[in-house]
């Protein structure tokens, strides 16, 4: 048995009366933040200035207390423990050994597919959704084919909408219909 506890003075009760009425207070406009600036930044006018950066600033704050009145972790420090224990995360030694032979198997899968070199590991993802399959010199390539297509007497209208086409179709239908204008007709 615990030993008894001395009675609580009338300055001691007010302030546990005071500490129990601000947590409730401020749980109450945590779960009002997390609830209300959200609707405020979706009315019209929508638009992204300050007051729209003070309401995202309002909603991570309200979402940070109550996680700390929960958890007792913030979200930072939240986040940051599941990333440490992402590596340990899977639950016995078989699942993980399971996980490596994959990665090990996509990596092998890449190397095959010729995607395994260092530069395609140093381009960002941004980068290679960006420029796409493009390899080095495409610039100088284009410029050659620029000068090649105003040689022959072609427009920059004409250019720019061929790049349009093969954009929209994939430079399928209209390779096929040039390599037969090309040719000319097929002789059997």
């Amino acid at each position: 048995m615990s030993a008894p506890q001395p009675p609580l003075t009338p300055e001691q009760r007010l302030a546990l009366q005071q500490k129990a009425r601000y947590e409730s207070l401020a749980r109450t406009a945590a779960i009002g933040g997390i609830i209300i600036c959200p609707l405020i930044a979706v009315l019209p006018p929508r638009k992204l200035d300050m007051y729209t950066f003070g309401l995202g600033i309002c909603f991570y704050l309200s979402a940070d207390h109550l996680s700390t009145s929960y958890t007792g972790r913030s979200l930072i420090e939240n986040y940051s423990w599941k990333m440490r224990d992402v590596g340990s995360a899977l639950p016995t030694e078989r699942a993980r050994e399971f996980q490596r032979m994959q990665e090990e198997r996509k990596a092998r899968e890449r190397e095959q597919r010729g995607e395994g070199g260092v530069a395609d590991v140093k381009k960002g993802v941004l980068t290679r959704i960006w420029m796409g399959g493009e390899k080095e010199g495409w610039r100088e390539r284009r410029m050659q084919e620029e000068r090649e297509k105003l040689e022959r007497g072609e427009s920059y209208t004409s250019m720019i909408l061929d790049q349009i086409w093969e954009v929209w179709n994939w430079d399928k239908k209209k390779q096929e219909g040039e390599g037969e204008k090309k040719d000319g007709p097929k002789k059997s």
